[in-house]
């Protein structure tokens, strides 16, 4: 998994067996060797020319499955397209899983410039980035706490974000009833989180809306937020009605009960 990760984390540049023994701590021969397994496993691909490793189609299939297990994407699908639609912006949906968002799903919007700052698959300390700072703020006190330290030395390394900055962005969220993420993650975009809660109020998805910073004006953003509200109730109605009574103990259990059926 550890290697998985590390390939990952490269995207299209693609890692060569210096990085993945760099990241993950093990020993170049013993990264070799993992690596030819997972090749031959066609978890990962080989650049003929330059060696780089990339993640394999098996897996990128693997994952949409996964990312799809008893249609939290496809229960999300109508209200993104309507919200990529109404704003021309990008749209992205985020889980929750342990102390991380993965984002599952997101659609692109026709303004020409972009704001693709998450792609799906990628994970991000639960705090970071807008879906990420709405699954948070909309947990127990008790579960804010923990998260926070335990994500505090990456969100400090990778984002200079401080645990007491996570706590306030949490405090203001709860009292916004959204996330907004005004160019913390990546300068000159501006996103919107809003949590899709579950029975007892706990946030069991998010979605979020990213753009360029200069279309992002107060006004429009009050636009946006009541837009993503009113849909993310609707994802909340049509996944209740795939669950039964939505928590994250339920979102949780159909992940692992759709990595099961599919493996």
């Amino acid at each position: 998994m550890l290697i998985l990760r590390a390939v990952a984390a490269r995207r299209s540049l693609g890692a060569k067996l210096a990085d993945i023994s760099n990241e993950t701590g093990l020993s170049r021969s013993t990264a070799h060797r993992f690596l030819g397994a997972l090749v031959q496993a066609g978890l990962l691909e080989q650049e003929p020319t330059g060696g780089s490793y990339f993640l394999g189609l098996e897996l990128c299939e693997f994952g949409a499955i996964a990312a799809n297990r008893f249609g939290l994407r496809d229960a999300a699908h109508p209200s993104m397209g309507r919200l990529t639609e109404q704003t021309q912006d990008t749209v992205y949906m985020s889980i929750r899983h342990n102390y991380e968002s993965i984002c599952i799903e997101r659609f692109e919007g026709d303004y020409p410039i972009k704001t693709l700052t998450l792609d799906i698959g990628d994970r991000r300390p639960l705090g970071v980035g807008a879906g990420s700072l709405a699954l948070l703020a909309f947990q127990s006190d008790e579960f804010v706490s923990r998260a926070i330290a335990l994500n505090a030395t990456e969100a400090e390394r990778k984002w200079n974000l401080s645990a007491t900055q996570l706590f306030d962005f949490v405090a203001e969220t709860r009292q916004q009833g959204y996330a907004l993420n005004p160019g913390r993650v990546a300068p000159g975009m501006t996103a919107i989180g809003v949590p899709i809660l579950g029975e007892k109020g706990e946030a069991v998805a998010a979605l979020g809306v990213g753009a360029i910073s200069s279309r992002m004006g107060s006004e429009r953003c009050r636009q946006i937020v009541a837009l993503m509200q009113d849909e993310a109730g609707q994802v909340a109605e049509r996944l209740s009605r795939r669950l039964g009574p939505l928590d994250t103990q339920v979102v949780n259990r159909a992940y692992r009960a759709g990595l099961r059926n599919h493996r």
